[in-house]
């Protein structure tokens, strides 16, 4: 099974947890047949942790595991967080493949989305 997580800040504000969900939902509908399940994790403030979320999709058989780092810029979540979580998963789920990919802010199409928004 291959999953996809995306990996959010988390907020004590529902509302923005929400929308996370909510694009976790549309990317699930996008990715048919690429991903057997996209879900949602927070790293902090919010329900699923991404630790509990990365433990509960190798309880269910994932062998493959890909984290979208739902970041602006590179922070402590992106730079240390994010990879010691995985080096420590890694060690007990050395048959699982995990990758995780550039954030956000990365990308770089970034400026053309931005660009794509503000020139309507």
């Amino acid at each position: 099974m291959k999953a996809l997580i995306i990996a959010a800040h988390g907020s004590r504000k529902k509302e923005s947890n929400f929308e996370v969900a909510s694009l976790t939902e549309r990317l699930s509908q996008k990715a048919t047949g690429s991903f057997d399940i996209v879900d949602h994790a927070f790293l902090q403030f919010a329900e699923p942790l991404l630790e509990h979320k990365i433990e509960e999709l190798v309880q269910k058989g994932a062998k493959k595991i890909v984290v979208f780092p739902f970041f602006i810029a590179s922070g402590s979540h992106i730079l240390v967080d994010i990879p010691e979580l995985i080096k420590k998963i890694k060690k007990t789920n050395p048959n699982v493949d995990f990758k995780v990919t550039r954030h956000l802010g990365k990308i770089d199409a970034i400026e053309d989305i931005i660009l794509r928004e503000v020139l309507v």
